[in-house]
């Protein structure tokens, strides 16, 4: 087919998306940076003190979990609470399909069940992320962690969040247990492009202003480490995994990293 004969190209919906994603961006800079920096003090006064900072996300937020660790420019402190369960549904239908987790976040008892496999310490914190902050697992997580007497950072969409009613007993929602709420401007059900033919609207932004969050958290709580006299042991990138300097420091955040999880197993 010849240049010419090429259809046009709209680019619409593309740029639909585009805009929504840089119009949430721009909104959690104006309006989280203070919560985005209240995180970060937990977070640093923790790991300063030997203290883990648990990350939780079922469903797709478990990508959160992720992007802080383990990841290029991550550092020791952080722990990735990855229950697979509920977080390992690519198969979608069958074995590990969507189905079983989805039931899941809805079963009260369940978080418990996760957090009775670890001995917490009294300078841990929690951060867990969902966009809905309704389902019975990221409620209980919270929860959990508040009995603990653990504060609790939470990411979620407040419009979405106040929008739903209770999922749990308890008529609790994830925005009424954490200390630190941290709204990732997403709007309710998450998706930001309506386009004519379609039942549901398309294009989430969760995963776009999440990633910024999280991010955004990890380098607030290096330069807080770094102003206390506390370096964070970095992970470095692999791509220079062949430099000795580099390979040396990857067995150092290897052994500092054994190291920090001593007190959940003792």
């Amino acid at each position: 087919m010849k240049t010419s004969d090429q259809p046009p190209v709209d680019g619409t919906a593309a740029l639909q998306y585009h805009d929504a994603a840089s119009a949430a961006l721009q909104k959690l800079k104006a309006s989280e940076l203070t919560q985005i920096i209240a995180a970060s003090i937990i977070c640093a006064d923790s790991i300063a003190q030997g203290g883990l900072v648990f990350l939780f996300g079922s469903g797709h937020s478990r990508m959160m979990v992720d992007e802080m660790t383990p990841r290029q420019g991550c550092f020791v402190g952080f722990y990735p609470l990855v229950e697979l369960s509920v977080s390992n549904y690519s198969a979608i239908i069958g074995p590990n399909g969507l189905r079983a987790p989805l039931h899941l976040e809805k079963y009260e008892g369940y978080a418990e069940e996760i957090l009775k496999g670890f001995r917490f310490g009294p300078k841990d914190a929690f951060l867990v992320i969902s966009t809905s902050g309704i389902r019975p697992l990221v409620v209980e997580t919270a929860l959990g962690a508040k009995r603990r007497q653990l504060p609790v950072i939470a990411i979620v969409s407040r419009t979405h969040c106040a929008d739903a009613k209770p999922a749990h007993s308890s008529g609790k929602k994830l925005i009424d247990i954490a200390d630190v709420v941290i709204d990732n401007q997403s709007p309710v059900g998450d998706c930001a492009v309506a386009l004519d033919g379609l039942d549901w609207y398309t294009g989430p932004l969760s995963t776009v202003t999440g990633a910024v969050i999280i991010n955004m958290i990890r380098c607030e709580t290096a330069r807080m480490l770094v102003s206390r006299g506390h370096k964070p042991v970095m992970l470095p990138s692999h791509q220079f995994v062949s430099n000795v300097a580099a390979e040396d420091q990857l067995e150092d955040f290897y052994e500092s990293y054994r190291q920090c999880l001593r007190h959940l197993y003792e």
